[in-house]
C-alpha cells in the first residue's frame, strides 16, 4: 500500500513534492495555476472541497505529460 497520498490540500507543499508534483514551487504558483486551470487544460486536476483547493496529484501529473507530448 502507498504512503503518498493523491488527493493534497494546494497549501500542503511538502505533502504535494512528497507525491511529485514539484512544479509550482509556491502557494501563489499553485493559485495562480488553480485561477488559470482551463486554459492550460488542467480541470481534472483540482477539486474543490467547500472553500478548499484540492490537487488530484496523479491527474495533474498526467495531464502534464499529455500537454509535453503534443
Amino acid at each position: 500500500m502507498s504512503t503518498t497520498p493523491t488527493i493534497v490540500a494546494l497549501t500542503d507543499l511538502p505533502a504535494l513534492r512528497a507525491a511529485g508534483a514539484n512544479y509550482p514551487e509556491t502557494v501563489d504558483g499553485w493559485r495562480w495555476l488553480f485561477r488559470v486551470r482551463r486554459e492550460r487544460g488542467l480541470e481534472t486536476a483540482f477539486k474543490r472541497c467547500g472553500r478548499r483547493i484540492l490537487i488530484d496529484v496523479p491527474a495533474y501529473l498526467e495531464a502534464l505529460r499529455q500537454k509535453s507530448a503534443a
